[in-house]
Formats: structure tokens, sequence, C-alpha cells
């Protein structure tokens, strides 16, 4: 969305606002800190959040329009001095709120790495893979869909038939690999990235399109699946699920949970989030046996059992934010309650999480 023009006076007038009504609020306390907020207003020393002035001035909510250059450019033209807030080194934290629009160079690429043009942009410096679609793609002979939840993703290559390379392959082994899908729409030239969500991929499938040339050629389509923030306990079995196809032997497990993560392409006769739901089950399984009911963060005893007798213990995914998903054994760990909401809130979470992730490394190789 083009951010609607208003006076430097107006803008003047919502910062002013913005000391009066919102800076006093609990939720604006330590603001400058908060991850989502990378930029400010300095006026006379005082900071103030870029995108929140924007939006009291013009009326424009947030989510509605993309930060980063964007925001900064309209500001500096309109004489107001823009400054980055300052982050210690590792403090950047991989979190995007779904339906906010974000600037690709100055909010995502930029700062967690990865290609700043292709579909598909694997960073080198964190668990992470940057899918982004948009209406513009079309010409190029891609054709997104999301259908009952379910987002069909068709593969990187504009001509000729695809392959399971670069991009495609980065999201074919993203489980193996310990990374992370977020999928972000391209609302055209200039006007940001909407944050659809994290997926996970459950298998890919070939179909014949045409390329940006209009002939027909083979297409790599990738059925994703939403990712959501599961508080649950590790389940080897829902009602539907026999227990009697799940190994005794620790290591008979441990081969069932790998070969789970391999991304199969045997079409799409079973619902996408049937498949994580079941390959994932094997791996909680594998995870559940290992940890023995021992904490893998702090290593004490689960705190209490189950009514089924078994302990209780909570996954954990250490690249992650939510612990939905499809999961590997080399990145989840079960985790007594305690440890769980330390890692996710506690002052010195990311490096309990950080200690956790060694242990797993040295655990499985």
């Amino acid at each position: 969305m083009v951010i609607k023009a208003v006076s430097k006076e107006r803008i003047g007038s919502a910062m002013l606002e913005f000391d009066h009504k919102f800076r006093s609020r609990p939720e604006w306390q330590g603001w400058e800190k908060n991850q989502s907020h990378r930029y400010a207003i300095n006026a006379s020393g005082n900071l103030y959040p870029a995108k929140k002035i924007v939006s009291l001035a013009t009326g424009i909510a947030v989510g509605e329009f993309s930060g980063g250059h964007p925001t900064n450019s309209y500001l500096k033209k309109r004489g107001f001095t823009i400054v980055e807030l300052p982050r210690e080194e590792g403090e950047l934290v991989l979190q995007f709120t779904p339906g906010a629009v974000y600037d690709r160079r100055t909010e995502i690429n930029g700062p967690f790495g990865g290609s700043r043009q292709s579909g598909i942009a694997a960073s080198a410096f964190y668990p992470v893979i940057f899918l982004f679609t948009g209406d513009s793609g079309e010409q190029y002979g891609y054709a997104d869909r999301c259908e009952d939840g379910v987002y069909f993703y068709t593969g990187e290559g504009r001509r000729g038939a695809m392959t399971l390379t670069r991009g495609n392959r980065a999201i074919a082994e993203h489980a193996v690999d310990g990374r992370a899908l977020h999928l972000f729409k391209s609302l055209g030239k200039g006007k940001g990235c909407a944050y659809v969500g994290e997926f996970s991929c459950a298998d890919m499938f070939m179909r014949t399109q045409p390329d940006v040339t209009g002939q027909a050629r083979a297409a790599i389509v990738f059925r994703l699946v939403p990712v959501g923030i599961s508080g649950g306990t590790i389940e080897v079995g829902e009602e539907d699920e026999d227990k009697a196809d799940l190994p005794e032997s620790l290591a008979a497990a441990r081969l069932l949970a790998l070969d789970a993560c391999k991304l199969a392409s045997d079409g799409v006769g079973q619902s996408a989030p049937r498949k994580i739901y079941q390959r994932s089950r094997k791996v909680s399984y594998y995870v559940l046996m290992r940890a023995q009911g021992i904490c893998e963060s702090c290593e004490m005893p689960a705190p209490f059992l189950k009514k089924d007798g078994t302990p209780y213990l909570e996954p954990h995914h250490v690249n992650r934010l939510s612990d939905g998903g499809l999961d590997h054994p080399r990145y989840v760990a079960a985790v007594c309650p305690s440890c769980h909401r330390e890692i996710h809130s506690g002052v010195h979470g990311a490096l309990v999480n950080q200690r956790l992730k060694l242990r797993l490394e040295a655990i499985e190789g």
C-alpha cells in the first residue's frame, strides 16, 4: 500500500500523540529493544517508533504498509532524522507477524541473509528459507495457490523443465537441514511483502505447465502445510493410530524417524496435513524414547507421569520459535515444561537453547 501523503506538522502531532497516549503503556515499555522495531525517529534525543508514528499520522494500520526503506524514505523526505536501533550480536530473532508488511531489503533478506531477487532465498547465516510468491509470478510460468489450508508452491526455474537443485532442493531438504520455511506474498514493486506464515513441506509432485516462453514443461510443485505453535506433550499416537507399527528398540525407532524426514514425491493421494502428522509422529516417538524420561535440557526427570504411565515432556524445536510442523531428530528435544517456558520467555532463554542445540548435535551427529 502506498503511504498516504501528510504534512510534516501532522507527523509532529502524531509524535505528541505517542508521547501522551502510548509511551507510558506497558506494551510500549522498552519498545526500542523489541525485535519488531529496527528504526526510529530521533527528535532532540527522543526516539519514536517509525511505523507507529506514520500509522498515527495517516490512519493506516501498521500491518498494511512496509517498514524499513519505504517508511524511512517517507519520513526523511519530510525532514525527520531516522536512526537504526542498536542490536547486540546474536540478538536478531526470526519472528514475523502474519499479515504484516515487510520491506524485503531492510527487514527480511537484509538482516537475515538470502538472495534479494530469487523466489526461494535460503540464508547462509540463519536456519531459514524465505519463499516469495505474488501475482507477477504468473508471467514467468508460476501458479501458486492455497486450497483447504494447503499451499501449492511452484519451484524455481523460469525456462525448461525444473530440476531438484538449488532452491528447489533446499525446500525438499528443509527438515533434514533444520531450516524453517517462511512464506511472503509480494505486493508489487515498492509495496513490500506481506507475511503469510511458517510452513512445513509435506511432499512434492510434478505437473505440466508453461514456462516463461509459453512452452509446456515439467514443473515441481511443493505442498506446504502451515506450522502451528504446539504446547502439548510429545505424543506417540492418536486415537486412530496403532502403536503396533512403532518399533520397540531405540535404534529401529531412530531409523524410522530419519526415514520419515525424507521428502516424498508420490503424488497427492493423501492429505498434506495427514502426511506431516504421520511423519512427525515417528520423530516424536523416537525423541521421547531417546530422552528416557529425562529432560534433555536440565537433565532432571520429567515432572510427572501422564495417565498412560509415560513421562510428561514437551517438544521443542531448537531452530524455530514454534514447535509444530515437520521435524528432524537433530533439531527436536524432549524438555520439561519449566525449561520449555524458560527457552521461549526467559531472559537467558537463548543461551539455554544454544546449549540444548549443541547437546543435540553431539547426540545425533
